[in-house]
């Protein structure tokens, strides 16, 4: 992926391909949420799937996209309607080079994300309640097998 530079120089610029796999700090980052709350997602398996690599957890990009829109969807917003800055790897190298505030925007740290954090609390707050039905489902069978 080698091209000439535009100034003319001579240069070559390499473009790097885009890491696909993203450790659970990064992931946080790339959802929007905080390490503690992407670890609870984990904790109470809510969260996108996980790849272990040298027994640490990795994930894939694609299936945090997968993951965002799934949200996105079960309560009816579209990724077009919300207004969001964009990530290091949605721009492309002209609008890079044009735009210097989203240079500065991007080094200031990762911005969280309101509606992920609402949409993860939502997706752990499921996980519990269903869990609890179930328990309740369990103890109750068993009490009345107990009991007859």
């Amino acid at each position: 992926m080698d091209r000439p530079d535009d100034a003319g120089t001579g240069a070559v610029i390499r473009v790097m391909p885009r890491q696909e796999l993203l450790d659970p700090v990064q992931s946080a980052a790339f959802l929007g949420l905080t390490p503690g709350l992407f670890r609870a997602l984990r904790l109470f398996r809510c969260g996108p799937a996980m790849l272990k690599i040298r027994s640490r957890p990795f994930f894939r990009r694609s299936e945090l996209e997968r993951l965002r829109v799934e949200w996105c969807k079960a309560v009816r917003v579209r990724g077009e309607d919300r207004l969001a800055a964009l990530s290091h790897d949605e721009v492309d190298d002209n609008e890079r080079g044009q735009c210097m505030e989203w240079q500065e925007k991007n080094t200031a740290g990762s911005e969280l994300d309101p509606l992920m954090r609402l949409l993860a609390l939502r997706a752990i707050r499921h996980r519990i309640v269903v869990s609890i039905f179930w328990m309740m489902a369990i103890v109750g069978g068993a009490i009345c097998l107990t009991l007859y």
